[in-house]
């Protein structure tokens, strides 16, 4: 197998593993107070992904709320022996009022078999036509696939299915209401779910605390920042910053005329179930 084909491969897997994460993490109801309507937030990296991903193509589809914004994701990990890991990345995001959503990925990372990766994917969620588009800038193809899974099944069933979705596995989970606050200047409703890994439930000697906060916005139905602490992979802190509401061009939806478009197949990478 060529060195390019490794890379492509790895790219594709990369994002259908964050489209899988978000997909499979996408339970978390809004605050009680406000309906189910906004989705919840899921974002990618190693281990447990959170953040306002699925809000953008993942969950259910949010009409009448458009808006653009850029996604800042940062992890940080201490090693045992002290020394600290800090990692940042962005992405860009626009919704139209019809609930299309475009997802413009950079994905910068140093692979000991490839060498340093610098991509940029883009993610085309079109719940109107019911399908999904990734594109591909570097050889301007566009690989096609269905919107399609199951509806949900409702609040009681989510909150059950984020908690053991989410964290993984069983374990005591309790859920909190955090209140009310700003969060880069909007308004955000805050709730924390956290899980405790039993002593010897996995081979650890004690008992491990996994939690995830995340602030979500009732009035552009969204999660603004989620922050998920995971003493096994560190702090992911996932923020949406730079909010612009109103409608993003009408062409970010759509597939440029000199891309080519290939239909996925069932078994690839990106041939990922997503819920319209």
């Amino acid at each position: 197998m060529n060195s390019k084909y490794r890379v492509t491969s790895f790219l594709w897997l990369l994002v259908a593993t964050l489209l899988i994460a978000a997909a499979g993490a996408q339970e978390l109801p809004p605050p009680p107070s406000h309906d189910m309507m906004g989705g919840p937030g899921v974002m990618g990296g190693p281990g447990p992904m959170v953040g306002p991903m699925d809000d953008f193509g993942a969950g259910k589809t949010v009409k009448g709320v458009p808006l653009s914004g850029e996604i800042v994701t940062t992890r940080d990990t201490t090693l045992g022996d002290g020394n600290k890991i800090h990692n940042e990345s962005q992405s860009k995001v626009y919704r139209d009022a019809e609930g299309r959503v475009r997802r413009e990925l950079g994905v910068d990372l140093a692979m000991p078999s490839t060498g340093k990766i610098k991509r940029n994917l883009i993610v085309i969620t079109d719940p109107v036509a019911g399908t999904r588009y990734m594109l591909n800038p570097d050889n301007k193809t566009a690989h096609q696939a269905p919107l399609i899974g199951p509806k949900h099944a409702g609040p009681d069933h989510e909150a059950h299915a984020h908690a053991m979705g989410m964290m993984g596995g069983s374990g005591a989970v309790n859920r909190e209401t955090l209140g009310t606050k700003a969060i880069n200047g909007v308004q955000a409703e805050g709730i924390r779910v956290t899980r405790t890994i039993p002593a010897g439930a996995m081979g650890n000697e004690k008992a491990i605390t996994v939690s995830t906060e995340r602030w979500y916005s009732p009035e552009l139905r969204i999660a603004v920042m989620t922050v998920h602490t995971d003493p096994m992979m560190g702090t992911v802190t996932t923020k949406l910053v730079n909010v612009t509401q109103g409608a993003p061009d009408a062409s970010l939806f759509q597939v440029p005329s000199d891309y080519k478009v290939e239909a996925a197949k069932p078994g690839d990478p990106m041939y990922v179930p997503m819920k319209p």
